[in-house]
């Protein structure tokens, strides 16, 4: 579920179960800070629900020229670019995706959501590029077509002050090698659509890792939709070295806990 700031309409974070998108609400530190004080609280998250429904039917309709009014009624009420990403336009990818999975839409309507979020994204403007070394370098797991869930989790992070680094579409394990040893991340993160990409990103990774031995302190992520699936009950046991994230904020403590290469 999206947890929402009741008070001040800022995004906190996601609780279980993962792969339900519907709004609830709860309350920020600084807004707690701010109750302590005596301020009154007012329940303002259906402000928020009724424009997420209003993005997500934007979206299944391939209305374009709503994007930029959707983006303007966003700001008005006090949405930054990271409460946008991920408490809106992320949760469309992801309903999307379940009423795939569900027979409730088509192939053609998820293109069109996604290319409708693609058009969002492209109105936000993005973090900055930063040298390396890089705290996450994130790569698509082979096979691995959804390109929006890695870009989006750059700028939240970026957001967040960690330097995130993309590259998608998937790249062969020779560019991928290189890529690390110029980027020298603390984290090489793999995004995982489906459940089936799973043990092949394990996989890659097994490979990358015996590329560039020794790779002293770099740890290895895995997140996406697949662990969301089922509510991100069941995540897949990973091996020594490989961490799973389902929130954002799991990847960035993982992250604050590693070290950079040699």
């Amino acid at each position: 579920m999206i947890r929402w700031c009741c008070y001040c309409q800022d995004f906190i974070g996601e609780c279980a179960p993962y792969d339900d998108v519907s709004v609830t609400h709860g309350i920020c530190e600084p807004c707690r800070e701010r109750l302590v004080r005596g301020d009154p609280l007012k329940e303002q998250t259906a402000s928020v629900r009724a424009l997420s429904n209003k993005l997500f039917e934007s979206a299944r309709q391939g209305d374009h020229a709503a994007c930029a009014a959707t983006l303007a009624e966003a700001k008005t009420v006090g949405m930054d670019g990271v409460s946008i990403l991920v408490g809106l336009v992320q949760p469309a990818l992801y309903r999307a995706g379940l009423q795939w999975q569900g027979g409730q839409m088509s192939v053609a309507e998820e293109h069109r959501v996604t290319s409708w979020c693609e058009r969002m994204f492209a109105l936000l403007a993005p973090a900055p590029m930063r040298p390396p070394p890089v705290d996450l370098l994130i790569l698509q797991a082979p096979g691995n077509a959804h390109t929006l869930g890695p870009r989006f989790a750059r700028e939240v992070l970026s957001a967040w002050g960690l330097s995130v680094e993309v590259v998608v579409p998937e790249l062969p394990l020779d560019e991928a090698v290189a890529l690390v040893r110029q980027w020298r991340p603390r984290v090489v993160g793999l995004s995982c659509a489906l459940a089936s990409q799973v043990p092949v990103a394990t996989a890659y990774i097994t490979q990358l890792r015996a590329r560039l031995w020794p790779a002293i302190g770099m740890r290895y992520l895995l997140s996406g939709f697949a662990f969301r699936l089922g509510g991100g009950a069941e995540v897949p046991r990973m091996e020594a070295g490989i961490d799973a994230a389902v929130e954002l904020s799991s990847a960035r403590q993982i992250i604050a806990e590693s070290e950079h290469r040699d």
